[in-house]
């Protein structure tokens, strides 16, 4: 079987390796695949991990080419840290991106390189994103607002309308290196899958569904995180919503204004804090 070479980028955040899922699905894969790996752990926590974290991130990556790289404490963009990691890819790379909080197997390598080695005209690959049971990734973005999917055939699709979160995009790094016109980095953190797909389906009319499900939590959706971290990152969700949506025109930009002040009384129900209504 032939192996693409990958280089695998992991954004962490206030997790020992232990705590995240991916790295943990990661240093479980078929020994096959770890000579193919590249692994850059982008490290967005407060504090870098300790002698103890280091050493046990080493230990469950022992075979594969990995490097630890802590961002002095900021929150660093991922606009920017994608933007950098392009930079860092070689030509015949395919780069997989992923938060800290994935779950796969090695089927996820296998069913990639068949898909990759047959089809070397696609420039991304996706697996199809579960969470609690309902697939969030693809999904269909329609003017401003995005639509989960049912069901969905793997393949190759025609990419018109057609979104996708980060983790577990796997991208041609020739596409990225020489077509791609790079991460908008005022969207920061939310949306920037959005910014990556738009200015993808504009140029590449097909894309490949991976016959892979994989395990992804939402965790911007959750219940119980304080007040001001969850307003702070609502406040980003709506104006990196909002400079996606100028792009596309006046119109949508106006008509976007409204759709968020509607999704904010529903986001307040959800999450049973009125003062969400008031976030601008």
């Amino acid at each position: 079987m032939i192996i693409p070479n990958y280089f695998i980028l992991i954004v962490l955040y206030n997790k020992t390796p232990k705590n995240s899922s991916t790295i943990v699905s990661l240093s479980n894969i078929d020994k096959k695949f770890k000579p193919y790996i590249k692994c850059l752990i982008c490290d967005n926590s407060k504090k870098q991990l300790d002698n103890k974290d280091m050493s046990e991130l080493h230990y469950m990556l022992k075979n594969i080419n990995h490097r630890y790289k802590h961002n002095n404490g900021q929150n660093k963009p991922l606009s920017k840290i994608y933007n950098d990691t392009i930079n860092k890819l070689a030509e015949n790379e395919y780069l997989i991106i992923f938060d800290d909080d994935s779950s796969f197997d090695s089927d996820f390598f296998e069913k990639s390189s068949q898909a990759i080695i047959h089809n070397k005209e696609i420039n991304l690959f996706l697996p199809i994103v579960y969470d609690r049971g309902k697939i969030i990734s693809p999904a269909k973005m329609i003017w401003f607002k995005g639509h989960y999917l049912k069901s969905i055939t793997p393949g190759m699709i025609n990419s018109k309308n057609i979104t996708a979160i980060n983790s577990g995009m796997i991208i041609n790094a020739q596409y990225l290196k020489h077509k791609f016109i790079g991460y908008d980095e005022r969207i920061k953190f939310y949306f920037t899958d959005n910014d990556f797909m738009d200015k993808f389906t504009s140029t590449n009319k097909k894309l490949f569904i991976l016959d892979y499900k994989m395990n992804h939590t939402l965790n911007f959706y959750l219940r119980g995180e304080n007040f001001e971290i969850k307003k702070k990152r609502f406040k980003d969700l709506r104006r990196s919503y909002l400079i996606l949506m100028r792009r596309k025109g006046n119109f949508m930009y106006y008509v976007t204004h409204i759709y968020l002040f509607i999704y904010s009384i529903k986001f307040s129900i959800q999450q049973r804090d009125i003062r969400f209504i008031f976030v601008f």
